[in-house]
C-alpha cells in the first residue's frame, strides 16, 4: 500500500502538489495546479465579518456629514496669467537670462516659481495694514504645532496654482472666508509673479553682460601668452618634419605589440589552468577531474582502467567478501592504478608549471621591449606635437576673442529692452458662491469611502486570519485532499456523539460519514487499506469522534471492523462508547493476555473494539515493540478494516511510530481552530514517513457554513429526502433494533 510519494506531498516531477482533479471535496486537484480562491470564498469572507463594514461605514459616513455641515464656508478667486512662449524683447539673445518657454520643463519651472516661498513673501509685503487685519481675522483662533499661524503660512496653505492643460495659461487661485480678500490676494500673486520674473531677467542679463566683459579680458591675456610661447619654442627648437622616422618607429611598435598580445594570451591561458590546479588542491579535489589533465593519454588510460576495476570490484562484492583472494587481488590492482594515476597527474602538473613560468618570462620580455619602443616613438614625435598644439591653440583662442568682443557689444545694447514674459488675462473677482465645503462630493466620498474602508478592513482581517476553515486552506495551503466535511452536532454528549452514525440522530452527520466512506472506496490507495490511523494537529479536534463513527460506517457497510485505541496517554475510545477500559491493548502487549480476552467483540454489528486498557508510562516503547507489530499482523487476518485512534501530532510523536505499520492516514481538522502554519508543519512530518495520507476531514463546521462552503454537504435541498429516510430508520431503530446492534456496556 505504500507509494513512491504521499498524496498531498510535493510531486518531484511536477514541481507542485500531486492531485488528480480540480474540485473541492474530492481527492485532490489536477494539472491546473493548486486551487485558487473562488468568488465564493471572498463572499464568505465578507459574510463572516459584515459587522466590520457596518461599523466602519457608519463612522466614516457620519464623520463626513459632521465635517461637511460644520466646516466654515470659504471662497476661491482665480486670476488667469498667460505665459509668453517667445522673448518679447526687441533684441533677444541667448547669452542673457533665458526668457522663453519651449519645453514642458520650461513651463514646469515657471509653475515652480509661482509656488515658491519668494512669491509668498512678496505678496505678504504688498498687503496693506487694513488688508492684513481683514486677512488674518478669520484665523485669529487657528493654531499649528509651532503656535499661531503667520500670514506667510496662511498664504502658502490656501494658494492654488492651476495650469491649464495643453496651453500656456495658469490659473492663480486663493481661498479665503472673505470673497473680497480672496480676489485681492489672487491678483497680488499674479502681479508679484510677473514683476519677479522681470526683475530676475534684468538682473540676470546685467550679470551676463558683465561676465562677457570679464571673459573677453581673460581671453585677450591668454592669446598674448600663447603668441609669446610660440615664439620662444621656435627659437629653442628647430622644428623639422619627423614623419619618416615616426613611420618606421610606428611599424616596429605594431609588430612588438602583436608579439606581446600573443605571449599574453598564452600566459593567461596557462595561468588560468594553474589557478584551477591550485584551487583544486586547496579544496582537496581530484586533479584528474580537470579537463586538461584528464586529456593526457596516460591519465585517461589510467582512469578508464580504474573505472573498470571498480565496476569489477562492485560486481564481485556481491559474491565475495572483502578478504576473499579475488577481492584482495582486485583491490591491490585498484591501489596500483591509483598510485600510477597520482604519478601521471603530478607529471602533467609539473609540465604545466614549467610552461607557465616560461610563458610568464616571455610576456615580461615582450612588454619591456614594447615599452622601450613606445618611449622612443614618443621622443621622436614630442617636438612636432608640442609645436602643432601651440599653433592650433593660438589660432582658436584668437577666433574666440573676436567672437567675445562682438557678442559683448550686442548684449550690452539689449539689456535695457527687456519686457515681462507673462501677463494677466483675467483679474480675479470676488466669487458669489462658496467653493468649500462641497456637500455632494463630501457625502459621496464619505459613502463610498466608508464602503471601501469597511470592505478593505474585512479582507485585511480575513487574510491575516491563519485558521483553517475552507477547502482552499486544506488543499491549497496544507496540501491535503478533502475527504469530507462533518457538520457540528448540537445537544449531544460525547458518548452520543461517538455513536451518532449508529443512532442516526443527525441525518447530516450520518450522510457526511457515508460520503467519506464513498470517497475512500473510490481512491486506489484507500479502498484496499486495512489499517487506517486517524490523527490531528492539536487535542480537541474531534479525532476520537471521527474514528468511532468512521468505524461504525465501515461496519454498517458489512465490513468486519475493529476500532483500536492507539492513544496510550489519554485514551478516549472506551469512555466515549461507554465501555470498560480495565483491560485492553496494554494487557496484551505487556502481560501476554490473548487478543480474544481483551477485544470487546460485538459492540455493534460487525464492530469490535480494542481499548487501551489504561494509561502507559512509555507509550512509544509499546508502539515500537515487536509484539505490537505482530498483533497488527494478526488483526489484519481477522478484520477487513482496522481504525486506530492516535494522539495529535503537535502534542506527541506517538502517531509517527504507528505510520510504518499502517496503510494510510486520515487527518482530522477542526473548523476555524487550527492555524495553517501549525497544520502544515505537522502534515510535513507525515509526508516524510512516505505513508499515504488519504486526505483531511474538516470537523465541527456549523450547518450554515457547511452548506455555504460545500454545496455538496448538508444542502437544504435534500432535507425532505433525509426526513423520509429518518422516519423509516427511526421507526426501525426504535421498535425493531436487533440485540447485537445495541452498544455493550
Amino acid at each position: 500500500m505504500k507509494n513512491d510519494y504521499v498524496r498531498g506531498a510535493p510531486d518531484p516531477n511536477s514541481g507542485g502538489y500531486g492531485y488528480s482533479d480540480g474540485s473541492y471535496g474530492g481527492p485532490g486537484y489536477g494539472a491546473g495546479g493548486p486551487p485558487q480562491r473562488s468568488f465564493k470564498d471572498y463572499v464568505l469572507m465578507f459574510r463572516e465579518r459584515v459587522w466590520y463594514l457596518t461599523v466602519v461605514f457608519f463612522i466614516i459616513f457620519t464623520g463626513s456629514i459632521l465635517y461637511t455641515f460644520n466646516k466654515t464656508k470659504v471662497y476661491t478667486a482665480v486670476a488667469m496669467v498667460q505665459l509668453l512662449r517667445d522673448d518679447p524683447s526687441a533684441m533677444a539673445s541667448a547669452e542673457l537670462e533665458p526668457n522663453q518657454i519651449r519645453t514642458a520643463e520650461d513651463l514646469n519651472t515657471q509653475i515652480s516659481v509661482l509656488n515658491s516661498g519668494t512669491i509668498i513673501k512678496g505678496v505678504e509685503r504688498r498687503l496693506q495694514d487694513d488688508e492684513r487685519e481683514r486677512f488674518m481675522a478669520p484665523y485669529a483662533d487657528a493654531l499649528s504645532f509651532t503656535g499661531p499661524l503667520s500670514p506667510a503660512e496662511l498664504l502658502g496653505m490656501n494658494r492654488k496654482v492651476m495650469p491649464q492643460r495643453m496651453s500656456l495659461m495658469i490659473g492663480v487661485g486663493y481661498t479665503h472666508p472673505d470673497p473680497i480678500i480672496a480676489a485681492r490676494v489672487a491678483n497680488l500673486f499674479a502681479d508679484e509673479f510677473i514683476n519677479y520674473n522681470l526683475n530676475l531677467n534684468v538682473s540676470g542679463s546685467m550679470k551676463a553682460v558683465e561676465d562677457l566683459r570679464m571673459r573677453a579680458d581673460q581671453q585677450k591675456e591668454r592669446v598674448e601668452d600663447l603668441e609669446l610661447k610660440l615664439a620662444e619654442y621656435r627659437e629653442e627648437n628647430n622644428a623639422v618634419s619627423l614623419d619618416s622616422s615616426e613611420n618606421i618607429a610606428s611599424t616596429q611598435l605594431a609588430r612588438l605589440n602583436e608579439i606581446k598580445l600573443n605571449t599574453k594570451n598564452l600566459n593567461d591561458n596557462l595561468e588560468t589552468r594553474w589557478n584551477l590546479v591550485e584551487s583544486y588542491r586547496l579544496e582537496g579535489k581530484n586533479l584528474w577531474e580537470l579537463s586538461f589533465v584528464a586529456e593526457q593519454s596516460r591519465v585517461s588510460n589510467l582512469l578508464e582502467r580504474m573505472s573498470g576495476t571498480k565496476i569489477q570490484i562492485s560486481s564481485l562484492s556481491k559474491r565475495y567478501r572483502e578478504k576473499h583472494p579475488v577481492m584482495i587481488q582486485q583491490l591491490q590492482t585498484l591501489q596500483e592504478s591509483e598510485a600510477e594515476l597520482a604519478l601521471a597527474v603530478a607529471n602533467s602538473v609539473d609540465k604545466l608549471d614549467a610552461g607557465y613560468a616560461e610563458s610568464k618570462s616571455n610576456f615580461e620580455l615582450a612588454s619591456q621591449r614594447l615599452a622601450e619602443k613606445e618611449l622612443e616613438l614618443i621622443q621622436l614625435s614630442k617636438t612636432r606635437v608640442e609645436y602643432s598644439s601651440l599653433e592650433r591653440e593660438m589660432n582658436v583662442q584668437q577666433g574666440f576673442l573676436m567672437a567675445l568682443v562682438s557678442r559683448m557689444t550686442q548684449e550690452n545694447a539689449a539689456v535695457n529692452l527687456k519686457n515681462p514674459n507673462s501677463r494677466v488675462i483675467d483679474e480675479a473677482l470676488p466669487p458669489l458662491r462658496h467653493s468649500s465645503p462641497n456637500i455632494v462630493m463630501n457625502l459621496a466620498a464619505g459613502f463610498f469611502g466608508g464602503l471601501a474602508a469597511g470592505v478593505g478592513l474585512i479582507f485585511v482581517v480575513s487574510f491575516l486570519d491563519d485558521r483553517v476553515k475552507s477547502a482552499f486552506d486544506i488543499e491549497g495551503a496544507i496540501g491535503l485532499s478533502m475527504l469530507g466535511v462533518v457538520p457540528r452536532i448540537k445537544k449531544l454528549d460525547s458518548s452520543s456523539r461517538a455513536q451518532v452514525v449508529a443512532s442516526n440522530f443527525d441525518r447530516h452527520v450520518t450522510e457526511s460519514f457515508r460520503s467519506i466512506h464513498s470517497a475512500l472506496k473510490l481512491s486506489d490507495e484507500s479502498k484496499n487499506a486495512k489499517v487506517i490511523v486517524t490523527t490531528s494537529t492539536v487535542p480537541g479536534e474531534g479525532k476520537s469522534f471521527i474514528s468511532s463513527n468512521l468505524a461504525l460506517t465501515f461496519a454498517n457497510h458489512g465490513e468486519r471492523t475493529l476500532l483500536l485505541d492507539g492513544d496510550l496517554r489519554l485514551p478516549n475510545v472506551a469512555r466515549s462508547l461507554q465501555l470498560e477500559n480495565e483491560s485492553g491493548l496494554l494487557d496484551h502487549i505487556e502481560k501476554g493476555v490473548s487478543l480474544d480476552e481483551v477485544i470487546m467483540a460485538g459492540v455493534y454489528s460487525n464492530l469490535d473494539v480494542l481499548p487501551s486498557g489504561g494509561i502507559s508510562k512509555n507509550p512509544t516503547q509499546v508502539l515500537n515493540s515487536a509484539k505490537f507489530e505482530a498483533m497488527l499482523v494478526e488483526l489484519r487476518d481477522r478484520y477487513d478494516r482496522i481504525v486506530i485512534d492516535s494522539p495529535p501530532l503537535a502534542a506527541v510523536s506517538d502517531a509517527l511510530n504507528l505510520l510504518p505499520l499502517v496503510d494510510g492516514v486520515i487527518y482530522v481538522i477542526k473548523f476555524n481552530t487550527v492555524k495553517r502554519k501549525t497544520a502544515v508543519q505537522n502534515v510535513r512530518r507525515l509526508w516524510e514517513s512516505n505513508t499515504p495520507v488519504f486526505g483531511a476531514i474538516l470537523n465541527d463546521i456549523s450547518t450554515a457554513n457547511a452548506s455555504y462552503y460545500y454545496s455538496g454537504y448538508s444542502d437544504k435541498a435534500y432535507q425532505d429526502y433525509y426526513i423520509r429516510q429518518d422516519v423509516e430508520l427511526g421507526e426501525e431503530f426504535a421498535g425493531s433494533v436487533e440485540p447485537e446492534m445495541a452498544p455493550r456496556s
